[in-house]
């Protein structure tokens, strides 16, 4: 089974898009409200009570259209079918928001105490530093907050420095803020794109695992097709058409890599049809080949989990590489071949065994770490098929 190991930029922009609305939607609204309630109790005093309550209530609408846009969204699914237009509402609605803050902090410049003004500053900072833990999942939606919220602020201050004492220091301590902002923006965005990239791979997996169980009805018809079509290949085995060594080879050392990555197990199961060449002294080629055939069917039903490889390694020997599978499961593999081959109960009437086929194998069960190599998993269980041949075949012997 092949998995796809990167999610598809598009796939991770509408993941970004649901991931903001999800965690940002209420984290908005909830900042924004505390800091109208704050604004609202700042300026009372100094501001005409018409004005401040027109702006709270213009600010609360701008706030409950933001929160209606996203629901809508997430309702609708349309940050995947049109991610681009659901985007640019976000950005809208973000620079609508950071322009209310500076707007309303220019205009109560001219009317309320210094030190009220530098409080309510502190508060839109704070609003501001607040909305990186949930805005920064798409980074162009923070910045724009940022250079529509503090950037018109600090070139105020700068241009009107000498209308009151410390507007030189805040406009070019906020341009400074702004900076950091942009650069901390940066590495908590990386982070949740790497946070999401590694969450969808897990769901991926585990989607494609539960798709193979499913469809495992249809495997057989799909392996005659994919063998009538592959018989060319250099990798395939025409008579069976399972894989070859070539295949087994290649096949075996992306496992190890794999399993090496992960710390996982890998098991190699190594089967040899005993007396083989005395069943084709007595029956013939033909019906030999047909024996492997045959066999190559029964090893086929015996495998079932994501990864696993058949294939034929040379003359009457086939091999099983059971990516995952731990000693006891490699175990289970190879008795239940054992049982498949007796009931099907193929005439052997000079084996030294039994007056049916049997098979010997040898199993053997890794970790891998360090370089090891292929050749060295193979040379293991085919100790371990000779330990089963040497010890009157018929039998499983473990490499250990």
């Amino acid at each position: 089974m092949i998995y796809q190991r990167h999610i598809p930029r598009e796939e991770l922009f509408a993941a970004q898009l649901e991931m903001l609305m999800q965690n940002g939607q209420l984290a908005t609204v909830a900042a924004h409200l505390i800091g109208v309630g704050a604004t609202m109790a700042i300026f009372w005093p100094f501001l005409n009570i018409t004005t401040i309550l027109l702006w709270g209530a213009a600010f609360l609408i701008l706030l409950l259209l933001r929160s209606l846009q996203m629901s809508n969204a997430l309702v609708n699914r349309s940050y995947l079918t049109n991610a681009k237009g659901v985007y640019f509402k976000l950005i809208l609605g973000a620079a609508a928001t950071g322009s209310v803050w500076a707007a309303i902090y220019i205009y109560a410049a001219h009317y309320v105490p210094i030190t009220m003004q530098y409080t309510f500053l502190l508060l839109i900072v704070m609003i501001t530093a607040i909305s990186v833990g949930f805005s920064v999942i798409i980074r162009e939606y923070f910045l724009v907050y940022v250079f529509t919220a503090l950037w018109p602020i600090a070139w105020w201050s700068l241009i009107h420095y000498w209308e009151q004492p410390y507007n030189l220091v805040i406009g070019l301590s906020l341009l400074a803020f702004c900076a950091v902002l942009v650069v901390v923006c940066n590495r908590v965005y990386m982070s949740f794109r790497n946070m999401i990239s590694l969450n969808w791979e897990r769901e991926t997996m585990s989607q494609e695992l539960g798709d193979l169980t499913a469809s495992l009805r249809d495997r057989n018809k799909q392996l005659r097709d994919a063998r009538r079509q592959l018989t060319d290949l250099a990798n395939i085995d025409e008579l069976t058409g399972l894989g070859n060594r070539r295949l087994v080879n290649t096949a075996l050392k992306e496992e190890i890599n794999r399993a090496r990555r992960g710390g996982t197990n890998l098991s190699v199961v190594l089967l040899d049809v005993d007396y083989f060449k005395n069943y084709n002294d007595t029956y013939g080629h033909p019906a030999g080949d047909t024996v492997l055939q045959q066999l190559a069917d029964i090893m086929t039903k015996a495998t079932s989990r994501a990864g696993e490889v058949v294939a034929r390694y040379g003359g009457e020997e086939f091999i099983l590489l059971l990516p995952g599978a731990s000693h006891d499961s490699a175990m289970r593999t190879a008795n239940r071949l054992k049982e498949l081959v007796e009931l099907e109960a193929i005439p052997h009437e000079n084996s030294s065994v039994a007056d049916v086929l049997t098979v010997s194998q040898g199993v053997v069960t890794v970790q891998p770490d360090g370089d090891m190599l292929p050749s060295e998993v193979i040379s293991r269980a085919d100790k371990a098929l000779y330990e089963a041949k040497k010890t009157g075949r018929d039998r499983i012997s473990v490499s250990w």
